[in-house]
Order: structure tokens, then sequence, then C-alpha cells
């Protein structure tokens, strides 16, 4: 018999069947015990064998499932790193034409793994606009109001509330003849430029320097469509506002100092542009409540809240540098889109700018300097603006004192200033904002271009900052300007809701 096909019951039987006359003398029952007794020792040793030999492949099936998972998570981390790499103008490689329609949701790339490491912060209470109502009847009120888009919802009726709100005819032709113009100058990629020119047979003029802050001039080509209503889903322009969008996430880059923030951040632009981008992307997600723009909405939110000065409460150029009013004005009213968004804002964040706001003012809050107590007429409307979205209320002292201020100045050349000022007139009402609407107005629909050429809808730039925005910085502004009567609903309105506790 073959040694392989031998059975261990078999070779038992052999052995004790070798011992001879062994077995003669050996009682029955003694031999039966005896060879089951050895049949279970080496069945049990073959147990332990095969049980080895089993927990050994399951080992290694294990080992190999979790390098595996390993190995995917590398994969996708890495591709995340790719998602917010940060494109120069030149290296930008996003697949987008004005001319490819936008019918999809936005699609975003933020790396939103980020955004679980920590809980999220609390929602800061602002002073809520005017299409907020008290209704004590609904304690839903105040939370159905708000998502469903807040005070951006009059954008929607946008030629209506015009006609009614101080707006013309005119100006509202003004407007389209703007949007036409912005959506011309806009490039292959989905963004926009402050050198304008570089589109092609472009012969407009006043080309700004800011050739590499295209965060920034993207924001101030997509802002004027938001502002009458438009979006990435409906309107004439949806196309050129989705492929802005879409820009506007394919560079926001992740900052390791700030978990669960999305810097748009640039060195030409600074936080004005990031300020900027990020009332794009929060203006555009209260509007439309799409999914897909909440993460970099929430994430470009996060990123001010990060680069809040700590001692001061202000903003500047670079994150958490000391503060200045101008660049202080465009990180508030991100935040307070991303409020009326619905999205998450540190109360801390916007009690540190009063604080700032407190170091720059003088005359009791009626006038505003820079960086330092003073009173220039585009920091005062700035801060004004700020304090009035904050908090203060319409009979407010300094207030009066400062809209009074404003109001004997009149409208400048500087777009800057009245792109402010309008607003701060805007929301206070009354006799001054008849005065001033009128002589805005009429200025703004008298020297826009009218003229056959490329340049047609357009301003030339003026003074303060147009100069290295140039004519996309000047224009962008003159439509806000003129959009005024539906951009954000009066604060100061009957049945307003009165100013949470959190702030008082």
């Amino acid at each position: 018999m073959s040694q392989e096909n031998v059975t261990p019951e078999q070779e038992a039987v052999e052995y004790i069947e070798s011992s001879g006359g062994f077995l003669d003398r050996v009682p029955s029952w003694l031999l039966s015990m005896v060879i089951h007794t050895v049949l279970l020792i080496v069945m049990m040793f073959l147990q332990v064998d095969q049980g080895s030999k089993k927990a050994a492949v399951i080992f290694q099936a294990t080992a190999d499932e979790e390098i595996v998972e390993e190995e995917i998570i590398e994969e996708e981390e890495e591709e995340l790193e790719m998602d917010l790499e940060v494109e120069d103008m030149e290296e930008v490689e996003t697949e987008v034409t004005v001319d490819t329609p936008q019918d999809v949701p936005v699609e975003v790339e933020v790396a939103n793994d980020t955004m679980d490491d920590e809980p999220p912060p609390a929602v800061v209470e602002f002073t809520p606009t005017a299409d907020v109502r008290a209704n004590s009847s609904d304690n839903n009120a105040t939370l159905n109001a708000y998502t469903s888009g807040g005070g951006l919802d009059a954008r929607k009726h946008a030629d209506a509330v015009a006609m009614t709100g101080g707006g013309t005819r005119a100006s509202q032709n003004a407007v389209k003849m703007g949007l036409e113009w912005i959506a011309r100058h806009q490039l292959a990629n989905g963004s926009w430029n402050y050198n304008h020119c570089l589109v092609g047979n472009c012969n407009c003029g006043n080309p700004g320097s800011l050739v590499n802050c295209t965060s920034g001039a993207t924001a101030m080509g997509i802002l004027p469509f938001l502002g009458c209503g438009m979006t990435h889903r409906e309107g004439t322009y949806k196309r050129q506002i989705g492929a802005g969008l879409k820009f506007l996430v394919s560079i926001m880059k992740k900052d390791p100092k700030c978990p669960g923030g999305g810097s748009l951040h640039q060195k030409e632009g600074t936080m004005y542009a990031h300020g900027l981008a990020t009332i794009c992307l929060t203006e555009a997600y209260a509007m439309t409540k799409e999914k897909s723009l909440k993460v970099p909405a929430q994430a470009a939110v996060n990123f001010i809240m990060y680069a809040q000065d700590p001692t001061g409460g202000g903003w500047r150029y670079s994150p958490r540098q000391a503060g200045d009013t101008s660049v202080v004005g465009w990180q508030l009213m991100a935040l307070k889109s991303g409020y009326m968004g619905y999205l998450q804002v540190n109360p801390q964040v916007p009690a540190k700018a009063m604080n700032f706001l407190n170091s720059v003012q003088t005359e009791n809050g009626a006038g505003y300097g820079y960086v330092t107590p003073g009173k220039t007429p585009a920091c005062t409307a700035i801060a004004l603006l700020c304090r009035m979205y904050y908090g203060w209320k319409q009979d407010h002292p300094a207030l009066q004192k400062g809209v009074q201020y404003i109001g004997n100045m009149g409208p400048s050349g500087d777009m800057y200033y009245n792109y402010y000022a309008t607003q701060v007139m805007r929301h206070y009402g009354g006799d001054q904002w008849t005065k001033w609407n009128e002589k805005m107005r009429e200025q703004l629909v008298k020297k826009q271009d009218k003229s056959d050429g490329h340049s047609k809808g357009s301003w030339t730039p003026g003074g303060g900052h147009s100069g290295s925005g140039g004519r996309l910085y000047e224009t962008a502004l003159s439509i806000m300007t003129l959009e005024v009567y539906y951009r954000h609903q009066p604060i100061y309105q009957t049945q307003t809701m009165d100013k949470p506790a959190a702030l008082e």
C-alpha cells in the first residue's frame, strides 16, 4: 500500500498488529480503548494544524484588504490635493467656454474631508434685512425667511422693484447694457481679468494693472449678474455665470493653518479679492440652494473667520494682519451674505470686527478713518454700512450725523465711495436718499459709454482704485450701484424684526 494513501486509523492498526504475541495477552476492551485514544490524539493535532492554516489565510486576506484600502485613501487624498492647487492665469486648464450650456450643477472639487475635522461654528445673529418679518404666531418665521434667500428675494423682480424704489427705465437699460459689456469680456476659461483687453478684438482702452488678480476680477464679473437675479440656473447669462463660478471653485486652495477653509486670496488681490469672491459664492448659494455650492461657500467663509486679526479684529491684505476699514468692509459684507444663505458664522467674528471699527472712529462713530481714527468719505460710508447691518438702529445719533455728512458730500468721481455711500443712503431712506439717488442715478446713466464700439455699455475709470481695476472694475461697481433698488431690501422698514439679543 502506498504510504501517501494510508489513513491515520490504518497506521494505528498496523502499529498494534506489529506487536506480535503481545496482542494475544491484552484484553479486548483495553485494546479498543488504546486504539480510540490514539485516534483521538491524531485527529486533535490535525484539527489544530488545519485551524492554524485557516487563521493564516484569514489574516493574509485581511492584511491585503487593508493595504488596498490604504492605497485608495492615498489616491483620494492626492486627487483632493490636486483639485486645490493654486493655478496662475497662464496655467489654468479649466475646460470651460461661454458657449457651453451650464445646465448642470456647478461641480465642486473642494476637499470636504477637512470640513468634518471639527464641529461647525455657531450661527451669528446678524440684524436681519427687511423681508425677515416678525410674526409672533409663527416661531419658524425667521428660519423660513433666511432659508428662502432672505434679503436677496427682491432680485427676482428687479424691473418692477426698480420702478417703485427710485430707478427708471433709463437706469435699468444702463444695467442691461453694462451686463452685455461684461459678458463680452469673459475669457474662455470662465474667468474675467482686470486687463479686459485680453479678450480678442477688444479696443476698449483703460485696462487695469492687476492682471494676476483673477479671483477678484472674476468676482467683479459675476456679481452684477447675481445683483439683478440671474444665476447659473436661470437668466440670460446663466452660462457665463456658471463658467465663472466653476473657475472660482477650481482655483480655491486649502491652507494647512485653516482646517475646513478654502482660500481665494491671491498676492495681487489680497483679502480684497477673497472677500469679493466669497460674496459671489455665498450669494449664488443663497439664491439657488445648490448643494454643490455649499461646501466652497462655507469654506470661503471659514477662511475669512480664520484670517481675522486676533488682536484688533480687522482684516487687511494678508491673513491675520492688523486691519484697515476698506478690507474690513468686504469681509463683513461677505459674512452677511453667508448668513443670509444660512451658512455657519462664528458670533465672535463680527463682535471683534465692531471693536476694530471702534478703534478707527471719530465723533462717537459718525466718521471713520483707514487704519487710525479719522473721517474720510469712503471709510465713513463703508463703516456706517457695516454698523447698519450689525445692529445700529435708524435713530442712532452717530448714524444720523454720518448720513448727513455723506449727503452733504454728494456723489463723487470715485465709484468705490459712491458704491458704499449709495447703499448707506438707500437703507437709511427719507429725503436724504431721494436727493442722493437722483444725482447718483443720473450721473451714472449720463457717463455710460453709448457708442457703437466694443466699449458700448461700459464706464470709463475715474478716481480711487479705478486705475488698478480698470474699465471692468468701474463698470461692475457702476452696475451694482444702479442695482441698489433690489440687490438688498432696505434694513429700516416697517415690521422689520428687532435685533436679536445676541448683539445687544
